[in-house]
């Protein structure tokens, strides 16, 4: 340990002439150790929504999508399946096609998205798996010569469908693009077909409110879509290699269609999610700033108190530069102590919420989590680290200035 950071210790820890210059010290500790604490627990809540999100998302949505660059629509080419299939990355893929539909059950009615899926497509997004099907079977075959269909859990309880009703299927309902619609055609230009609910999904409130998923080929037909597509859904080997997949298969695939990452499906949801972490972290680190005054109160007390200390250390060859030296280390040290005690305390809690789930949400039981998702991760706490540090840095500037301003004359008349 060189001597300045031996002083700057004995500083801090030696008994003073006031117990307030003691006290002040460890409400600055404390002070930094609880928004220390804070700061890591939100940094990692957000961390787990986020990952808790995409866990939900990704049972519906691919890693990889492949859409038309204009329309709704794009020809169905073997050539883009092809090209597609063949990436080294690619595990699988599986054609999409959707339109907007209405839907009638006795009296009940609904707007919703058909989305037409072909026998893969579970391969690509796990929406079988009894994590998010909570009622029925995803069987997209016919029962009675009518084909069934899989609805979300919103739009299929505003319908108040009986899966059961062997009498009384649900009426899609679809009008198609570019008719010229009016009171008196209405009727005659409507296209309707009857399927039957097979089971209901529970993935996220978007897709839960809005989608009925039923064959590819029914649907095509349904549509009026014969030879297209809505969308070619990816799911790779690795995830983490999203972001290189998808810039090869958009320069093989060309400007006729976008290759949108995951990313990017969801690309106001993440900017919203990373803009309100940033602004959490600037609101604790202005409390981590306020906290950091006392630092330099507690420090400029010391200089008070210590200023024959100095004047003695100048008279028997320190600098100017060592005295300034003691009193920077000292306020790292008071910084390091409220930054370590922070960080284990943070740690200890982001364990115990992973393992018992301390703080609930509030309605948790309707809810795939019951607790608040906490994922915690190296680079808050370096970036929390550096935060504290660089702030007790700039608030031991000025008691460190004016501890080396002190004269050797002055010092000693105390």
């Amino acid at each position: 340990m060189n001597l300045s950071a031996q002083i700057a210790r004995r500083y801090l820890f030696a008994k003073k002439s006031s117990n307030a210059i003691n006290v002040i010290i460890w409400i600055s500790i404390g002070g930094i150790a609880v928004c220390t604490a804070a700061l890591i627990i939100v940094l990692s809540v957000f961390n787990g929504l986020s990952g808790f999100i995409e866990d939900l998302f990704s049972a519906f949505d691919p890693d990889i999508k492949v859409v038309a660059a204009k329309g709704k629509w794009m020809p169905d080419d073997p050539e883009v399946y092809a090209t597609i299939l063949a990436h080294p990355e690619v595990l699988a893929v599986t054609r999409t096609i959707e339109g907007k539909v209405g839907l009638r059950y006795v009296e009940n009615n609904a707007i919703g998205i058909l989305k037409g899926v072909e026998e893969d497509f579970t391969e690509v997004s796990p929406l079988d798996s009894l994590a998010y099907l909570y009622e029925g079977e995803f069987n997209l075959g016919k029962r009675n010569g009518v084909h069934q269909v899989i609805m979300g859990a919103i739009i299929g309880s505003r319908l108040i469908a009986d899966r059961y009703d062997e009498n009384r299927p649900v009426e899609l309902m679809y009008i198609p693009q570019g008719s010229n619609v009016s009171l008196s055609n209405l009727a005659a230009l409507m296209r309707q077909a009857p399927v039957f609910p097979a089971g209901y999904f529970a993935v996220q409130k978007e897709y839960d409110e809005r989608y009925v998923i039923a064959d590819f080929e029914f649907v095509r037909d349904f549509l009026g879509a014969r030879d297209q597509v809505s969308a070619y859904e990816i799911r790779l080997r690795d995830i983490d290699l999203v972001e290189e997949v998808k810039a090869e298969l958009q320069a093989q695939l060309g400007p006729d269609v976008k290759v949108l990452s995951w990313y990017e499906q969801h690309s106001s949801l993440y900017r919203v999610m990373k803009n309100e972490k940033f602004v959490s972290y600037l609101i604790v680190t202005l409390m981590l700033a306020l906290v950091a005054v006392n630092i330099v109160g507690s420090l400029s007390m010391i200089v008070l108190e210590k200023k024959r200390d100095i004047a003695v250390l100048k008279s028997m060859g320190a600098t100017s530069g060592l005295v300034h030296r003691v009193f920077l280390t000292e306020g790292l040290l008071v910084g390091g102590l409220g930054v370590g005690i922070g960080m284990v305390v943070a740690y200890i809690f982001g364990l115990l919420q992973q393992h018992f789930g301390l703080i609930k949400l509030q309605g948790g039981a309707s809810f795939k989590v019951q607790a608040f998702p906490i994922s915690m991760q190296l680079g808050d706490f370096l970036l929390v680290f550096v935060t504290v540090l660089a702030l007790a840095v700039l608030a031991s500037l000025h008691p460190s200035r004016k501890a080396s301003q002190v004269e050797v004359v002055e010092g000693l008349r105390r």
